[in-house]
Order: C-alpha cells, then structure tokens, then sequence
C-alpha cells in the first residue's frame, strides 16, 4: 500500500482507539466495560503495527489526525449519540492516541 492510503487506514484506526476510549470513560452500559478496553487494546496495537511500515514527518501527522477526526466524529454521530463528551476531551485523547501509536 502507498502512504496516502496507510494515512487513511492509520487515521481509521486512530479514530476507533480514540471512540473506545471515550466509550470506557462515558458508557451508560458498565457491563461492557472489558469488551470496550480489549477493543481499545486491540486497535492500539493494530495502529502501533501499521504506522512502523513509514517514517511520519509532522505533516503526516496531522493528515493521520484529521482522519481520525473525521472516523470519531462520523461513528459518534451514527452509533454513540447518547454518550455525552467535551470537545477538549477528544482533542487531548486524540493527541495522547497518535502519541501513542506513532513511534
């Protein structure tokens, strides 16, 4: 695969680690408490693994970071619209993510 799509895909990832994140701290459903953090485990690591097949200048960074907004915002809106969250929250999960995932 070429960058740009890697990009896409990374950004999707991100995006799925940052919403279960989010989903552990504001679940109306304690029962999946478990399920929500394998999830963000397993995402984590799948992201660790794909963004290691380029080196990211800041540039990448921050289109990785606009696709992962944009797969937060998206699967937000269409499965989760009962879980309440600030905007500042997703920022700083959001950057603690890519942090995270891009070494």
């Amino acid at each position: 695969m070429g960058k740009n799509r890697i990009i896409k895909s990374l950004g999707k990832k991100i995006g799925n680690v940052v919403i279960h994140k989010i989903l552990v701290k504001h679940t109306n459903q304690p029962e999946s408490l478990k399920h929500l953090e394998n999830e963000v485990e397993s995402y984590r690591d799948s992201a660790i693994e794909t963004s290691q097949e380029f080196n990211w200048n800041e540039k990448d960074k921050v289109r990785i970071k606009q696709e992962a907004l944009k797969r937060f915002k998206k699967d937000m809106k269409r499965y989760y619209k009962d879980v309440k969250f600030s905007n500042s929250e997703v920022k700083r999960v959001l950057d603690e993510t890519i942090k995270e995932c891009i070494i």
